[in-house]
């Protein structure tokens, strides 16, 4: 149901720097979605912030992060964590680079800089709004787990992962699996799968804030057993840095177990969104060396924005038995484990795609991405078994 009374964001102002302060509410005097309930001039303490939220029904918060960027960040990182639904922007004097970063990890959506252009602040307070709304309707009982495939370079084969390993998701989990492909200006999914849906990822995007169970179903296609979302075949390029991407994968989240998001990257603002919301990042790379160089340099970026290795999987595409590099040196150039490998499988590959279909399950490719897919839902039964096989090559030697 579409959220009916709260056409203005009912927000708090957290801001001691008083020119600061005075620029940024000069500015959203001409913002009519934005009201403030609450302003406050020092930073309280995280349990008054929590009781000014409650008494206030605050829905959205301003934070100034260039007073003492230490006691911001402890009141981003505590509202995120005890009020999910309340929307939080950053304030600063400037765009820096660092303090953008580090609100983001806390947990922060926007961030605005003085001296706060109009159009800017009025396209975050409407994201903001939208936050709030779909946080209203989000279902308490369901989280489903959010997976994020990304390659660092064009043509690592991320996309192929992707797709074969939600079918595999489904085969062995037995649950709602939702594939949405947000590589909005170049996404192949639909083509993979040969669907002609009628709609896209742009019009979920568009309609965010008012999805329900039945506009969903008109949005998605299905086959095989998984709910796909196509990206579009005419992507509206000045529109995508606005869209509510969070929104969207809040509101999916919680009508599936897994959902699947193929990206067409991390480092512009629809992956950076979608690294946040995820539970995992696939980092997809293969073997030569600029691909190599991109995933050296993404892995620190994604930890910069919050996310531990733990979080993140990478993944080496296309990798040849005779490679020149082994698995120790990959490693080490990426200063980071490397989660999985896939083999060099082309003739899987390309009858997968004549057929229309995940990649064969009894080909080299299809075997790894069902041992991937099994860590996935089973890490600790795929680790077990790890322990135990490395205690037999012990007994055995060392084979």
């Amino acid at each position: 149901m579409a959220r009916e009374t709260a056409t203005v964001l009912s927000a708090a102002l957290i801001c001691p720097n008083r020119r600061l302060s005075s620029t940024f509410q000069a500015v959203c005097a001409s913002v009519r979605e934005l009201g403030f309930v609450v302003e406050v001039n020092e930073y309280p303490a995280v349990r008054e912030v929590e009781r000014l939220l409650s008494e206030h029904r605050v829905e959205a918060v301003f934070i100034d992060v260039s007073a003492d960027r230490g006691a911001a960040l402890q009141i981003i990182t505590a509202v995120a964590r005890t009020a999910p639904e309340v929307a939080i922007a950053g304030l600063d004097e400037a765009n820096n680079p660092e303090a953008i970063l580090q609100c983001l990890r806390g947990g922060a959506a926007e961030f605005l800089a003085s001296p706060f252009p109009l159009e800017e602040v009025r396209h975050a307070v409407r994201r903001m709004l939208e936050h709030s709304g779909v946080a209203a309707r989000r279902p308490v009982s369901k989280r489903g787990r959010v997976h994020v495939f990304s390659p660092v370079k064009g043509g690592s084969g991320a996309t192929t992962l992707a797709y074969s390993s939600a079918y595999q998701i489904q085969k062995q989990s037995g649950g709602r699996v939702l594939l949405a492909d947000l590589h909005l200006v170049g996404g192949v999914i639909a083509f993979l799968a040969k669907l002609r849906p009628a709609y896209s990822a742009i019009d979920a995007l568009k309609h965010a804030n008012q999805l329900d169970d039945g506009v969903w179903k008109s949005l998605v296609s299905h086959k095989g057993g998984v709910d796909i979302l196509a990206a579009p075949d005419h992507p509206e390029l000045a529109l995508i840095e606005a869209y509510p991407v969070q929104e969207l994968i809040e509101f999916v989240r919680g009508a599936y177990d897994h959902v699947i998001v193929d990206l067409g990257g991390v480092m512009d603002p629809l992956g950076m969104t979608a690294v946040n919301a995820a539970n995992e990042v696939n980092l997809v790379c293969s073997t030569d060396m600029t691909s190599l160089f991109l995933m050296r340099r993404t892995v620190p970026v994604l930890e910069e924005m919050g996310r531990s290795r733990d979080q993140l999987n990478i993944l080496v595409n296309r990798a040849d038995r005779k490679r020149e590099l082994s698995v120790d040196e990959l490693e080490k150039i990426f200063r980071a484990s490397i989660h999985q490998t896939f083999p060099d499988d082309p003739l899987a590959v390309e009858k997968a795609q004549r057929e229309g279909e995940p990649v064969p399950e009894k080909s080299e490719l299809g075997k790894s991405i069902r041992s991937y897919v099994q860590g996935l839902l089973d890490p600790q039964a795929v680790e077990a078994d790890r322990s135990r096989l490395g205690a037999l090559k012990q007994l055995w030697g060392g084979v």
